[in-house]
């Protein structure tokens, strides 16, 4: 690996390693960390007092470390022969079941035809399978076969393992507030409704 691959594999690891503590420090004020590492409790008023930050702005800074993150782990290399848009795609089966072809499509947010694409070389290559619908015998259902799910298993693996070596550099304190981070994180998208886009090529 030349000087300039490892000056950029050491900022892509700086830039992941700030984006982490900054996630921790956006949930600290109101996360479980103190009360869990033995910090005194706070009373309720000094909690308002240190919430400054508005809803948007929280909002668009939580938008802008995803827009990092999904950065990152879209150059991770994730294996030979599987590709992103096939991570996805089998992440989508392997996690919901069976799916027809427009609802793969439609999840994805892609027409039918760039699908129809995706599954053909995915088939081809043994990751997916087409099985009659149980609800409805004039269709089929794509679902991920024993090798798909393998790949699946060993390519989001490869696809975090920058970002759990980032982790790792963290110190315990630091892991718990990000531990917080992500329950609470998750939570609020739960509970949040989205409008999907229109489906584009």
């Amino acid at each position: 690996m030349g000087k300039k691959s490892k000056g950029k594999d050491k900022a892509r690891k700086k830039d992941r390693k700030k984006a982490l503590r900054l996630a921790a420090a956006e949930v600290d004020a109101v996360s479980a960390a103190e009360s869990r590492t033995g910090a005194a409790a706070i009373d309720l008023s000094d909690k308002r007092a240190r919430r400054t930050v508005g809803a948007n702005e929280l909002a668009a800074r939580l938008a802008g470390l995803s827009t990092v993150l999904q950065r990152d782990l879209s150059r991770a290399d994730v294996g030979e022969g599987l590709t992103r848009a096939r991570l996805s795609a089998l992440g989508l089966l392997v996690m919901g079941g069976p799916r027809t072809l427009g609802e793969l499509a439609a999840a994805e947010h892609v027409r039918p035809p760039t699908m129809t694409r995706l599954v053909h070389a995915m088939e081809a290559d043994g990751l997916v399978a087409r099985e009659p619908n149980p609800s409805d015998g004039r269709s089929v259902v794509i679902r991920a076969t024993p090798r798909g799910e393998k790949q699946l298993e060993l390519g989001r693996s490869r696809q975090i393992a920058p970002l759990a070596e980032s982790i790792s550099d963290l110190d315990h304190a630091e892991r718990l507030r990000l531990e917080d981070a992500a329950d609470l994180l998750g939570r609020v998208l739960r509970s949040s409704t989205w409008e999907s886009p229109e489906p584009t090529e």
